[in-house]
């Protein structure tokens, strides 16, 4: 395959323009690399094995032989060295590998072979160190323009607030927009969890804090005292993703806490737009802007989340009964949200009538002994204290209280014994 370097090029600026970055901010940090050229980007590190002859072992030229067809490779600065160039950065090839673990998955981005994970600051031009000045409020001095440093050096100095973004492209959508932004590749990235070489930590390593998670050292460097720090990681719809990204930030954000820094967490909406960047572009800077001056403190991110589903609802309603909610044949699982007095009650009584008359019984699961009695009598089904006195005994089904889900209990409950049937779970945690 010939490559043509403009074209290439081109290709390349266009895709970040198209993510809201700034031209000038791509040319600084971003080139198009093709042929043999990815090779001393990606594999340099002293911990690659070779052969006597210095030369790549087979296994790695073959694993790496995409990216002789070209891709970008971005990185930034190195506040840990000087501000010198960082070796470190990311690669995005033209025509990415599979991934051997998820057969229909492809790498999208390769980064340094056997080197640890940094983060990248990007090199911006003077009128977007401005902007972002002007944004926080803090000035800029002619020392700070006299510092080889530049702008990093001035956000470390001046504790400007930062907000940590998955990805490069992001981050220079963000500093286009006016904001000091630092990427990271992963959500996971932002912090390690030493082990030892047996892959875990002892009870004796714990005790002295080794084989817990800490920051990398570059967020470290900027997790100073009372710097306002966000998070702003893409949204998705996926139980699983969504999961280790909160989890991710809750883990990522104590440690900045620790540090002394004021955390905050900027949710994206559900949408189209995954991305900040593709956000920004979609919807304009101002919508950001307004994301970004609303964003919640940690702490009430993380109590807000006791609260909300992890499965994004199927029926969303806007009215004050639920009325006569049309449920899909065949579905398994039904987890109703809706506040009192809305008629959730009402609805669950068509419900076990419904079943009923398809001769399926009906489980009534309840924390409390009053609740499980009243709803039992609401649906004319026996609580657990009634079975044996009632003509009815278990034929409808009955109520009990969370506790007695045992066969030593009242109810010699099996779980075995309730195949095919109806089961309710009256105010249960919405935590999926």
């Amino acid at each position: 395959m010939r490559i043509i370097e403009s074209d290439s090029q081109a290709k390349h600026l266009t895709e970040w323009l198209n993510s809201g970055v700034d031209e000038e901010i791509f040319h600084l940090n971003g080139r198009s690399l093709y042929g043999t050229l990815p090779y001393e980007y990606l594999l340099y590190s002293p911990k690659i094995s070779r052969r006597n002859d210095g030369r790549l072992r087979d296994r790695d030229l073959k694993k790496y032989q995409h990216i002789e067809l070209g891709g970008w490779w971005c990185s930034g600065i190195d506040p840990l060295n000087e501000y010198v160039l960082m070796m470190w950065g990311c690669f995005k090839p033209d025509h990415p590998r599979r991934d051997r673990q998820k057969i229909h998955k492809f790498i999208k981005y390769e980064h340094p072979y056997r080197e640890e994970t940094r983060a990248f600051f990007l090199l911006v031009p003077n009128r977007i160190w401005v902007k972002v000045s002007l944004r926080c409020g803090i000035p800029i001095t002619e020392e700070d323009l006299q510092h080889p440093g530049g702008f990093w050096h001035w956000v470390w100095r001046h504790n400007v607030p930062v907000t940590i973004v998955e990805g490069v492209k992001k981050a220079g959508a963000l500093l286009t927009a006016g904001y000091a932004a630092i990427a990271i590749p992963g959500v996971n990235a932002g912090y390690r969890t030493p082990q030892n070489e047996y892959g875990t930590a002892t009870c004796v390593e714990r005790s002295r804090n080794i084989g817990k998670p800490s920051l990398i050292p570059d967020l470290k460097h900027f997790a100073t005292q009372g710097r306002q720090v966000n998070i702003c990681f893409d949204q998705d719809n996926k139980p699983e993703t969504v999961q280790r990204v909160r989890t991710a930030i809750s883990r990522m954000g104590r440690l900045l806490v620790n540090e002394g820094c004021s955390l905050r967490v900027i949710d994206l909406p559900l949408g189209a737009e995954k991305g900040v960047d593709d956000f920004i572009v979609a919807h304009g800077q101002p919508a950001f802007d307004a994301l970004y001056n609303t964003a919640e403190t940690l702490e009430l991110w993380e109590i807000k989340l006791f609260t909300l589903l992890t499965y994004p609802p199927a029926i969303a309603l806007n009215q004050r009964f639920l009325g006569q909610l049309l449920v899909p044949e065949g579905e398994k699982l039904i987890v109703l949200k809706a506040p009192k007095g809305t008629g959730k009650t009402e609805w669950l009584s068509a419900e076990v009538a419904k079943a009923h008359d398809q001769g399926r019984r009906v489980l009534i699961i309840t924390h409390r002994i009053q609740l499980g009695e009243a709803l039992c009598n609401r649906f004319g089904v026996n609580y657990v204290t009634e079975v044996h006195t009632s003509e009815t005994g278990t034929l409808l089904g009955y109520g009990v209280c969370v506790d007695s889900l045992h066969q030593e209990s009242q109810a010699r409950f099996n779980p075995n014994d309730w195949s095919n049937d109806v089961i309710i779970i009256d105010e249960c945690d919405p935590r999926l």
